[in-house]
């Protein structure tokens, strides 16, 4: 993962702070998370198509801040995963040992293609919402 993808981050990209952007106060970043937990609520509990992937977005069962995919499987989508991908364009598995690879996501969990398809459902890069973010991160 690039550990530099926020200006705000604060961590070295190792457990636990890895999960810095849980606890980060940034109010952009609040907002669009909160479009894809809003996304994950749309069809009032229903599984949420994101296509062109097989994949679905779903409430999480026990933490309405936390949203979930499914394809065969079923897990948590976290917060800061999807806020690396929005500043770099990259969630891509990693291999313990390997947390310096930039294409990796801060959890170490493959989310691609599933954020792009998130990206998409929300409106695409150009939405407001991702324009602020990304320039949050840039340290605007």
């Amino acid at each position: 993962m690039d550990i530099r993808f926020c200006a705000r981050y604060r961590g070295d990209g190792h457990p636990p702070t890895n999960r810095f952007c849980r606890s980060c106060d940034c109010p952009a970043c609040e907002v669009l998370w909160q479009k894809v937990v809003s996304l994950a609520h749309s069809c009032k509990g229903d599984p949420v198509p994101l296509p062109p992937t097989r994949a679905v977005l779903i409430p999480h069962p026990s933490n309405p801040a936390m949203v979930r995919l499914r394809v065969n499987v079923t897990w948590t989508l976290p917060r800061e995963d999807f806020l690396h991908f929005i500043s770099t364009g990259k969630a891509g598995m990693g291999r313990k040992g390997d947390r310096e690879n930039p294409c990796s996501s801060l959890s170490m969990t493959r989310q691609e293609p599933y954020v792009q398809a998130i990206v998409e459902a929300l409106g695409g890069w150009e939405i407001p919402e991702i324009e602020r973010v990304r320039g949050i991160q840039k340290g605007g």
